[in-house]
């Protein structure tokens, strides 16, 4: 049908109107267009987090004792010369343990077989816990609490929950899983973690993406018997599930918060809440779905204040047509409000798609850090020397972790500054400072940080963390000799086991 005349102009407009918003970039486009380009900045108070895997690492279960702690150091020297100052070890890989647990069975990737003790015995997790607390690291044990045996044809020890409750189970697959539905089960989750944070000197508890399992093409969880017995108030089947997860967090949450309350609890979820496809609060992806595949509602814990942090692992490359790393980098950071955002980023499709700079650039600007997968690629040869670049390009610079907010029943200690003064003697000169009054829990002395800046400086100045020159445990730090010619003052502050930062003494006044 011909349109009327005085319809031409209008049509027309609409179709300019069409082809010009077709052309116009959208906010995720011109985010990544500027991470390509842009200088990296690097952030005063980072976190720099690294994932220590254990689980599939049969390698540790061939070592000697000797063998696996001088390879532990080795490897945290690594990463302490890197510029980490978080490691999430892998404590709990399948309800079995890399350290000393009443409850749980040795790990057959510590030892070698499920159950076997270390000979001669020894503990890994306080080994891991001293070495990185001696060299300024956070120390978060990592914890799976549904997977307890990844492969059904491997032995499983007399010991293991499973073979102590086996009704706690659904096998799925080639795994056996603790069955989320059961209330005994996150009573005996909380457990653990409460014999963990309370035995251990742990900075954080940490958990991956592991919840209700990955979907098995023509696979059903069979959890049906469970949700007919707890189920039957909600619903859908579903939102039991999310329920159930929840309860978990939530528990989890109290349970850490009464034993230690700095002790942080961190959740690593997969990459993408939900699609937009599917819910209008979605990012423009068209992955698996935490909210709706793993029955995980980070969000909503966000929104409850149930995590200190959370990492989702954004381990797609910018561009990426199914889920781009540019837009989950901005979706998250839109939704999340009150724990600390973290990109979980994946080595070796960052490094093939030489997208190094721009991920650090956006995680920089819009995140509280970065947590490296895995571990493995960075000590040694690292993979297309990603170890160097980050060292040499973006993380040179000490960085500080982000403070924390005290939680409502703990109030901030109002410390005043101490005295402090140089020292010489047998021609060394020595920055010495009163040691701590005693200090509330979670605020005491986790290390001290020196600074080193120009005479006078104002605080914000005199705190930059290009002035750092050292972190030390004790009350006493001995400065470079620089041959007399410089007029300097140090400024020494305390970090707390709640990250916060306090000014211990300032315009302490030396010549080096």
């Amino acid at each position: 049908m011909r349109q009327p005349l005085y319809l031409l102009p209008l049509l027309l407009s609409i179709l300019l109107l069409a082809s010009g918003c077709g052309s116009r970039k959208s906010v995720v486009e011109k985010a990544a267009e500027r991470a390509y380009s842009a200088d990296y900045e690097a952030p005063r108070k980072e976190v720099r987090a690294v994932w220590f895997p254990t689980v599939f690492r049969s390698q540790y279960g061939r070592m000697t004792v000797a063998e696996l702690q001088a390879d532990l150091r080795r490897k945290v020297d690594e990463l302490a010369k890197l510029g980490v100052n978080v490691i999430y070890f892998q404590v709990r890989p399948e309800a079995d343990a890399w350290y000393y647990s009443p409850y749980e069975p040795w790990s057959r990737f510590l030892t070698g077989e499920q159950g076997r003790s270390p000979e001669p015995l020894w503990d890994p997790l306080a080994f891991m816990i001293k070495i990185c607390h001696e060299r300024f690291i956070e120390l978060h044990a990592w914890i799976n609490p549904y997977r307890a045996v990844a492969d059904i044809s491997s032995y499983v020890a007399p010991g293991h929950p499973s073979k102590q409750h086996p009704e706690w189970f659904v096998r799925y697959g080639k795994q056996l899983l603790f069955n989320p539905g059961l209330p005994e089960v996150r009573a005996y989750t909380c457990k653990v973690v409460r014999d963990l944070v309370t035995r251990y000197d742990l900075d954080g508890i940490h958990m991956d993406d592991y919840f209700y399992p990955y979907p098995i093409a023509g696979e059903a969880f069979d959890d049906e018997a469970a949700y007919r017995l707890y189920g039957q108030a909600f619903v859908s089947k579903d939102d039991w599930r999310r329920n159930n997860v929840t309860q978990l967090i939530r528990d989890l949450s109290h349970t850490i918060r009464s034993a230690k309350p700095y002790v942080q609890l961190g959740i690593s979820p997969f990459g993408i809440y939900r699609n937009e496809r599917t819910h209008p609060v979605g990012s423009k992806t068209g992955g698996l779905q935490n909210y709706d595949d793993l029955y995980a509602d980070i969000l909503l814990w966000d929104q409850e204040g149930l995590m200190d942090y959370v990492v989702p692992q954004i381990y797609w490359n910018m561009g990426h047509k199914v889920a781009d790393y540019t837009e989950l980098v901005l979706w998250w950071s839109r939704h999340i409000h009150n724990a600390q955002l973290i990109v979980g980023q994946h080595v070796r499709r960052t490094m093939d798609g030489d997208q190094l700079h721009p991920k650090m650039v956006l995680a920089a600007k819009h995140t509280s850090g970065n947590s490296i997968w895995p571990g493995d690629d960075l000590w040694g040869n690292s993979y297309k020397g990603i170890a160097e670049q980050l060292h040499k390009d973006y993380w040179s610079i000490p960085a500080l972790v982000p403070a924390r907010p005290y939680p409502a029943s703990i109030e901030p200690f109002p410390e005043p500054e101490r005295d402090a003064a140089i020292l010489t003697g047998s021609g060394r000169q020595e920055l010495v400072w009163m040691d701590d009054l005693p200090l509330p829990p979670g605020q005491q002395t986790a290390y001290y940080v020196i600074y080193c800046h120009p005479r006078r400086a104002k605080i914000q100045k005199a705190l930059d963390q290009e002035n750092i020159v050292g972190r030390t445990h004790e009350c006493r730090f001995r400065p470079l000799d620089l041959g007399g010619e410089f007029k300097v003052a140090f400024t020494i502050t305390r970090i707390d086991r709640f990250g916060h930062e306090h000014v211990v003494a300032r315009e302490v006044h030396a010549v080096l």
